[in-house]
């Protein structure tokens, strides 16, 4: 009886102690101070020598907390799910329990090990709820245990599980208060650093959900990729950009995209219903993100989104504006160069170092002038250069001040026309992305276009002045009367020009084809002829420096010298074909035409010769267009009938004809001017020539081989005789006049 009633009164005892313990579970806001607690409790009120509460997570065992030092009992933890009894959770069990299958379940089988002399558990559950875990309490030296005691730690068991669901609960809430916080202390005033936002979003995510690695990705829309935004929580190593290509479903990279159930979780930051990145946490010791983890994330990321991307907003704000202030420092400088500058290579290499990419300078024709590749450039210049010139013919055409073009798979080039005067002065090219020109590079670029052209303008000036000294002094040697012939020869020496050796005249002309030149505009189709000529000017003189390039009014005029007629005996041909190609490369819709003068061997024979190419190239024009060049020794009498009311072009043609004839018999005497005429009237019968005239067969065929010596050419070809015969009518007409 005696026994009973202390048995009770130790039962009460404990019951009291279990009762208050419970209560006093309820006033712990985390389960970590709730679980020290707990531990701490039973070892004071036990005198026990070791304590642990162990808990279910992830279909294994593992110790979350304990007091003590139980060696053979904590190796053989974590305990996987099919090798310890069920009933743990569920019901108590003591060392003086007989447990059949203990040695199918570890965890006795690491009680056994460990040689605890008394030992019980209590289970961690609520009713009808799933086990939390279980208490294990163990002594070293034997301690009566009382029967009923096992009801009171199943029943106390219970008020720790509520303990602890409250407890994770209050933790929740905590968190969720600590977050608040923080956002209080890192509203956007004034413009909070994106970097220090970031980090406190990946700290607050990672503690909160107790993971090892969080980080952060922002979304960037120009290439479409995320961009790994720093710093990070934890050690990690993230690619820096994941590129999105055209994958519309951000499941494909990261699984457990805003669902938990996984070691790693990634919740999208989203402002006005737009993906501005994602926040991405991972476990990597294990263990699996819930339901609870994903709530608070979600909190988390809907309260700094909208702190991101403000903090985003404003550090573009600031970069934007301090691109400004060096846009404006770029000025400064460009204008110096501009003043110091004689070439282009200078701002070429300003403006790559100042945007960082490659930067190409074409002329007018896109031929290259300068480059600057930069360190990052990928593609040679010659490959850039290669396919420019591939699509040279379609640029040229094009109308609009920018054009864009492939380089290659992933390369891109923009073309951009520099513009003076309303001329094309030439063109600049940045190897750059596209996206890549913003409004602030745009107004770079713009600004360096005009510094460009001021470069041009002042060369172009230049040039004009010396190509108009030149077109005036050549000019003068194509009037009947030279005034200024002193002043000719000397100019002519500055270019190195020997007039005084033989050449030839010849004159090009431009026009529409399909002789619809009258009906466009006049003013477009003469620029249009100006840039022509400039063109085959610049690229001939380049292979025939020799030849002089002059214009008078609407006549393109180029004196070549004989020796490069006695270097190939098509030479004429083939300066037609040369510039008739460069016409059809360039793709422009024009013909040309040519005429070239007899040979000019002193100064005053220029203004015959021009007069001469100027017949030439009117009979070609307009008998002779499917050809394209005549000379005027081959127009015979077309010199005449096409200028019947033109007295010089008579004039011109008996000079050709009957002049060196009536010289020779001057200087020697010997009438070949009238044996000529007899022997053309007697249609070539040297029988009645020399009856005709009163002398000697003999005679008469030394005076016409003289005569073909005299006139150099073939007085019995039917198209020379006619020419002969028409050149004495006129002759006779002219005389008869005078």
């Amino acid at each position: 009886m005696y026994k009973t009633k202390k048995q009770d009164k130790l039962l009460e005892k404990i019951d009291n102690h279990l009762r208050n313990t419970a209560r006093q579970l309820l006033r712990f806001n985390t389960l970590d101070e709730t679980l020290h607690f707990l531990v701490d409790a039973f070892r004071e009120q036990l005198a026990c020598d070791y304590v642990s509460i162990i808990f279910k997570e992830n279909r294994k065992l593992v110790t979350k907390i304990k007091i003590g030092d139980a060696p053979h009992l904590e190796q053989v933890f974590p305990i996987e799910d099919d090798k310890f009894l069920p009933s743990l959770f569920t019901e108590s069990f003591s060392s003086d329990d007989l447990i059949s299958v203990q040695r199918h379940c570890s965890f006795f089988e690491g009680l056994e090990a460990e040689n605890f002399q008394t030992w019980f558990t209590v289970p961690i559950r609520q009713d009808q709820e799933g086990s939390m875990g279980l208490c294990v309490i163990g002594f070293r030296s034997p301690i009566p245990l009382l029967m009923g005691a096992e009801k009171l730690f199943e029943e106390y068991g219970k008020d720790i599980a509520t303990a602890i669901d409250l407890a994770k609960s209050k933790e929740k809430e905590l968190n969720k208060i600590k977050g608040l916080e923080w956002l209080k202390e890192s509203s956007f005033l004034g413009g909070s650093a994106l970097e220090q936002i970031v980090s406190n979003i990946v700290e607050r995510a990672g503690k909160g959900t107790n993971s090892e690695i969080a980080n952060v990705y922002l979304y960037d829309d120009e290439v479409n990729c995320l961009l790994f935004q720093e710093p990070a929580y934890g050690e990690i190593i993230a690619s820096k950009k994941i590129d999105l290509e055209d994958k519309y479903d951000l499941k494909e990279i990261f699984p457990y995209f805003d669902e938990p159930g996984g070691t790693e979780i990634t919740i999208p930051l989203v402002v006005n219903l737009k993906t501005i990145g994602i926040l991405h946490v991972k476990k990597s010791r294990g263990g699996i993100f819930t339901k609870d983890n994903l709530h608070l994330l979600r909190f988390l990321s809907s309260h700094v989104s909208a702190l991101v991307e403000n903090a985003r907003l404003y550090k573009n704000e600031k970069e934007h504006k301090s691109r400004l202030e060096t846009f404006m420092n770029h000025q400064q400088d460009l204008l110096k160069l501009t003043i110091d500058e004689e070439g282009f290579s200078g701002i070429s290499t300003y403006l790559s170092d100042v945007v960082g990419y490659s930067v190409f300078l074409f002329d007018r024709f896109l031929r290259p002038i300068s480059h600057r590749l930069s360190d990052k450039e990928e593609l040679e210049a010659e490959e850039i250069l290669v396919r420019v010139e591939e699509d040279k013919k379609n640029l040229l055409q094009n109308f609009t001040m920018e054009n864009w073009m492939l380089l290659d798979d992933y390369n891109e080039m923009g073309l951009w026309k520099i513009v003076g005067g309303g001329d094309v002065l030439g063109y600049m090219g940045l190897v750059i992305p596209q996206k890549s020109v913003d409004m602030v590079l745009r107004m770079t670029l713009n600004y360096v276009i005009n510094v460009y052209a001021v470069q041009f303008i002042k060369q172009k000036l230049v040039i004009d002045v010396k190509e108009q000294v030149k077109d005036s002094f050549i000019g003068q040697l194509f009037e009947q009367e030279i005034e200024r012939k002193e002043e000719i020869i000397e100019y002519a020496n500055i270019l190195n020009w020997n007039m005084f050796e033989p050449h030839r005249i010849g004159i090009f002309s431009f026009q529409v084809k399909g002789s619809k030149e009258e009906k466009g505009n006049l003013l477009e189709i003469e620029a249009r002829k100006t840039w022509i000529w400039d063109y085959i000017r610049e690229n001939l003189s380049k292979i025939e420096p020799s030849i002089i390039f002059t214009r008078k009014e609407d006549h393109f005029i180029v004196i070549v010298p004989m020796e490069h007629e006695d270097s190939r005996t098509d030479y004429w041909a083939y300066l037609y074909r040369k510039v008739s190609k460069m016409l059809k490369h360039q793709g422009h819709e024009m013909e040309t035409h040519l005429g070239v003068s007899q040979i000019a061997e002193k100064i005053e024979d220029y203004y015959i010769s021009f007069k001469q190419a100027l017949q030439a190239l009117q009979i070609s024009c307009n008998r002779f267009p499917e050809r394209g060049f005549l000379t005027f020794d081959e127009l015979g009498c077309y010199t005449v009938l096409y200028n019947l009311n033109d007295q010089q072009a008579a004039g011109l043609f008996l000079q050709k004809y009957l002049t060196p004839l009536l010289k020779y018999q001057q200087e020697r005497n010997t009438d070949l001017f009238d044996t000529l005429r007899i022997y053309l009237n007697c249609k070539g019968n040297i029988k009645d020539t020399s009856e005709e005239l009163f002398i000697h067969r003999s005679s008469l065929k030394y005076r016409l081989e003289k005569i073909r010596d005299v006139l150099e050419m073939d007085i019995d070809d039917s198209e020379n005789r006619f020419n002969l015969m028409l050149a004495y009518k006129l002759y006779d007409l002219n005389h008869h006049q005078t």
